[in-house]
């Protein structure tokens, strides 16, 4: 009965310690989440490795200061870029944050399928192309989207990382209404939100474009050599690592204020799979519901 009664108390201790890893995955630099053996989850980005009489560990730094951790306290360790996976894009809003691994497919509105791949983690491609119902072959939408990010500068006050990135893209709204945009977009990481300031500039084959579905139509006036301005904000819920809030607000010409967006919702996601909820509010004035979807399956 004593032998029984030892194992039973000693065997959390043997499994914390059986279960905990070894450093050798762990990169000074890069931002963890830690899983540890008492059930706890932290995430900080690694500072420099340590070693005293109780063993060896880590210092970080987390949103609420620098801490220490040894290796026999961490069960766990994910690097936060393989955690979250879309930190490239807000809901139609590209980051400067690279594709890199992340490789993914999605689905917009129910209607416009794409995909996304990153070439390292400075090149990234995406394009889509709609299958909406009752439209001719050559009424559908298509977008191909090129972006190039420049290597991270880190910091260790107000943020923690500053991205920037270089793009541009070709659409077409039917076979015969072609837009091209030239970008430039800076994002900034915190531990929990990433905030994003965008600039575009419009290129196409005219000013005034007629768009078909079936067979109704609409007008729609975009001027070539437009300049537009975009925000987007997305921030994790406190204690709900897997909820977002995700944001944009849109100006496609700041020479007319009325032609602005905005786009809030709340953002789903674990390590494999992403879907975004929201409303899409227009000044002319009317309002859409906002779904999508993204697997990750790499």
């Amino acid at each position: 009965m004593k032998k029984l009664l030892i194992t039973f108390f000693l065997l959390p201790l043997i499994s914390s310690f059986a279960f905990a890893i070894d450093g050798k995955s762990i990169e000074i630099g890069k931002c963890y989440i830690f899983r540890l053996t008492t059930g706890d989850v932290i995430e900080g980005v690694v500072q420099s490795f340590e070693k005293d009489e109780d063993g060896e560990g880590i210092s970080f730094e987390s949103e609420i200061g620098v801490g220490s951790l040894y290796f026999f306290q961490i069960v766990e360790a994910i690097e936060c870029s393989k955690y979250y996976k879309y930190s490239h894009k807000y809901f139609l809003l590209p980051t400067a944050v690279g594709i890199g691994k992340n490789h993914f497919v999605g689905l917009l509105e129910m209607f416009f399928l794409y995909a996304g791949t990153g070439i390292t983690d400075y090149f990234s491609i995406t394009a889509g192309r709609s299958l909406l119902p009752f439209a001719y072959s050559n009424q559908q939408i298509s977008l191909i989207n090129v972006k190039g990010s420049l290597p991270k500068v880190e910091f260790e006050d107000i943020f923690r990382e500053l991205h920037l990135a270089i793009g541009g893209n070709i659409g077409f709204a039917n076979n015969n209404n072609r837009f091209i945009h030239f970008y430039g977009v800076a994002t900034a990481l915190f531990f929990k939100t990433s905030l994003s300031a965008s600039l575009f500039y419009k290129m196409g084959t005219g000013d005034l474009y007629t768009i078909r579905y079936g067979v109704n139509s609409i007008d729609v006036n975009y001027p070539d050599g437009s300049f537009g301005i975009a925000l987007g904000v997305d921030s994790r819920l406190p204690n709900y690592r897997e909820i977002h809030i995700i944001g944009e607000l849109w100006n496609i010409d700041v020479a007319r204020p009325t032609n602005s967006g905005l786009f809030i919702g709340l953002r789903f996601a674990n390590a494999h799979f992403c879907s975004d909820f929201g409303i899409a509010w227009f000044t002319q004035p009317f309002v859409v519901p906002i779904v999508n979807f993204v697997w990750t399956p790499f």
